[in-house]
């Protein structure tokens, strides 16, 4: 089968080139072996958290010049600081297409709570995590409860809320805690005591249970502004349960991001795959690319799984297929490998330098900025050092970046996804070369 564009991968990267480029007109599909590392996050968007030595950054694009100048290849500093801009738009413009409203802070972070009741900053976050309401109600209000359901085990209001008293933005508040009854009918073959967030979550979809809820919230957190429960409230983007439980109880309903797997996450992942089919995107699910025809340092074509043997060609790729979480990269005992189509690595020798001393060490670890080396549009080279022309790299398979000691992860990914597709956009209208 033939394409203009084919995306390998389907996490947030790839489905944001997806999206871009099936909306340009060009004919786009996107291999996709399962479940993305967006089931496992916190379903907000961070842009730029921290500095190299650990603190804060409350203005991701104003401190991202100086952050940029002692890291050029960086992929922030590959795509500029205009198309991070123009991205983060276009991912807030397409999630809401999808009906799923996602508010910042202006130019500053804001910070989320963690279902540990930590504090932690990001740019961008779906509206029952952050919006206006809930920046007004936390600078004015003072009472919280954090609520869970009986028999729910993944979220412990009591540990959230020690952690949240020894926090000075919480300072003065009063924090209760509570449990709401809500014995769900469980699955076949589950025990009610066993359900997970994903299980209440498709509960809450219906909009069977919000009176009930409603009047329990009503009565265990009668005195609170803001009630805490954790992120469940319903898979689907286009949901109602948050706003007719808030509508119902007269109470501001705050969700916490879970263990995973991640609601939030879940219903990013839900908004983002509805546009890309909704812009005519064809989704190969369930198989995975094994291995690339190369020629002339040009990709023409890909193999799967599940193919048969049959290949997928096009005249553009992108390769997007996350970090070693997600078997985008490979390691061995002594080597490090893009294991899909052989592509070069940016990575340290020997393997004792690809970690820290410490499992949570402040410094992070080094294998987190290990991946695939770029040109500046993102075209990588073969094992061979030949640049491959019609390819490009986005997202958490690229090099040059420590996602998790910067706070830059899902930032990094829209935004290479975003620039990824504009290439390819300005590309497909010249000839083959």
């Amino acid at each position: 089968m033939n394409y203009d564009v084919i995306v390998i991968g389907g996490g947030i990267a790839g489905l944001t080139a997806g999206i871009r480029c099936a909306g340009a007109g060009l004919s786009t599909a996107l291999v996709s072996g399962g479940m993305s590392a967006l089931h496992f996050s916190s379903g907000c968007v961070d842009v730029l958290g921290a500095q190299a030595d650990g603190r804060l950054i409350r203005s991701p694009f104003e401190a991202l010049p100086d952050f940029l100048a002692k890291r050029p290849s960086h992929p922030y500093a590959r795509v500029g600081a205009e198309s991070l801009t123009a991205a983060l738009a276009f991912f807030k413009e397409e999630v809401e297409k999808a009906g799923l409203t996602y508010c910042d802070n202006g130019a500053q972070n804001h910070f989320h709570v963690t279902a540990l009741g930590r504090t932690k900053a990001t740019y961008l976050s779906p509206e029952g995590v952050f919006s206006d309401l809930v920046k007004k109600t936390f600078e004015t209000r003072k009472r919280l409860s954090i609520l869970n359901f009986a028999g729910f085990r993944d979220f412990h209001p009591a540990l959230a809320a020690v952690n949240l008293r020894k926090n000075s933005l919480f300072a003065g508040w009063r924090i209760r805690t509570g449990v709401l009854t809500l014995p769900p009918a469980a699955p076949a073959g589950k025990n009610p005591r066993e359900l997970r967030s994903i299980d209440i979550a498709r509960i809450f979809d219906t909009e069977s249970r919000i009176e009930d809820v409603a009047a329990q919230l009503k009565a265990r957190a009668a005195e609170a502004d803001i009630v805490a429960l954790p992120a469940f409230l319903g898979v689907s983007a286009r949901r109602g349960a948050e706003k007719r439980l808030a509508e119902l109880s007269g109470k501001l309903v705050y969700e916490v991001p879970t263990l995973p797997p991640s609601i939030l996450g879940m219903r990013l992942d839900d908004a983002l795959k509805s546009r890309f089919a909704a812009e005519g995107g064809v989704f190969i699910a369930g198989d995975r690319v094994t291995g690339g025809r190369m020629e002339g340092g040009r990709l023409l074509s890909v193999n799967t799984r599940h193919g048969g043997g049959a290949e997928l060609s096009a005249r553009f790729f992108v390769l997007a297929t996350g970090s070693f979480f997600s078997g985008g990269l490979s390691s061995r005992v002594d080597e490090v490998s893009e294991p899909v189509l052989g592509l070069a690595v940016d990575r340290t020798l020997p393997r004792s330098t690809w970690y820290a001393p410490r499992f949570l060490d402040p410094a992070s670890h080094p294998f987190l900025s290990f991946g695939v080396s770029t040109n500046e549009t993102l075209n990588p080279a073969d094992a061979s050092g030949r640049e491959v022309k019609n390819l490009f790299c986005a997202g958490a398979v690229l090099s040059g970046y420590n996602p998790v000691r910067e706070g830059s992860g899902s930032g990094v990914a829209i935004a290479t996804g975003y620039f990824a597709a504009g290439r390819i956009m300005a590309l497909s209208r010249q000839p083959l070369s």
